[in-house]
């Protein structure tokens, strides 16, 4: 199938999103590619609300012309469409995009002509309860409480299914998808799964016991977190985004999300040569 209607969604405060921009668009209007582009909003309060739903605009494929953010905001706007994001990457490191932005008009025509695989990617559904209404999130990377602007360690008890896991004192608790795993909880010292794998993965946050460590469950598990007594508010976030504040008589229920999200790769691009590139993995050793 050729694709010919295209979502593009650009971050203009990239450095060369210009030119990146430039060189899609050419190839785009070569290819005679009906084209809508759209621009990412900037970090600001309420950012999540913010995103405007654009499932509603009729695609073969978004592309992401920024980093490993602007895709994240592309996921939440076209969130359960099933259409294909493609990631153009003109930010830092693009754990999630396919094409660099130097190379967008070598390799846009074998976009165009769906030479791409998808890989189906875990996503997260949260649910905030202990208010007059339930507070809904959802996220591709990661949900998480941290201690926002308490200025003390924050006391976390999390269960898994309806089995006590423990109580964490940190600042704060971290639920990723494998997607999720090379972003905050990597951060922190998680571990990286391939996002083949159908798990989560739990990541305290500057834990005052150093025994607490991440810990990798079935994705089928769901996973409940609440704030200590006396511990002060905290913070709800969905992939780097504030979502709402939470106070010890919340209960944060994670669990995964019925919609999956479709990120489209050249068929070279895998996930173990993008860790190599982006970690500077040389295995050069010196054998004596």
């Amino acid at each position: 199938m050729k694709i010919s209607k295209v979502v593009v969604i650009v971050n203009r405060t990239k450095g060369h999103a210009k030119q990146t921009g430039a060189a899609l668009k050419t190839v785009l209007d070569r290819e005679r590619v009906q084209q809508q582009w759209v621009e990412t909003l900037p970090p600001q309060r309420n950012l999540y609300r913010r995103l405007a739903d654009l499932r509603n605009l009729k695609a073969d494929l978004v592309i992401a012309c920024g980093g490993d953010g602007t895709l994240l905001q592309a996921a939440h706007r076209f969130r359960g469409s099933g259409i294909p994001i493609l990631g153009i990457n003109i930010g830092y490191l693009g754990f999630i995009t396919s094409i660099p932005g130097n190379r967008v008009r070598q390799e846009m025509r074998r976009i165009l002509d769906a030479e791409f695989v998808i890989s189906q990617r875990t996503a997260l559904a949260l649910e905030i309860e202990g208010k007059k209404k339930p507070v809904l999130g959802w996220a591709l990377n990661d949900a998480l409480i941290v201690r926002g602007d308490n200025p003390h360690l924050i006391g976390i008890s999390a269960r898994v299914g309806n089995r006590r896991l423990t109580s964490y004192r940190c600042d704060g608790l971290i639920v990723a998808t494998p997607t999720g795993s090379t972003a905050y909880s990597l951060a922190a010292g998680g571990p990286i799964i391939s996002p083949e794998c159908n798990v989560l993965v739990i990541t305290p946050i500057c834990a005052q016991t150093l025994t607490n460590r991440s810990l990798i469950l079935n994705s089928t598990e769901s996973i409940e977190m609440s704030l200590a007594m006396g511990s002060g508010s905290g913070l709800a976030q969905v992939d780097g985004m504030d979502l709402t504040h939470v106070t010890p008589e919340s209960t944060l229920v994670v669990r995964t999300s019925s919609d999956r999200v479709p990120i489209a790769f050249l068929p070279e691009v895998n996930f173990y040569g993008i860790l190599g590139q982006k970690l500077k993995w040389t295995g050069d050793l010196v054998w004596k």
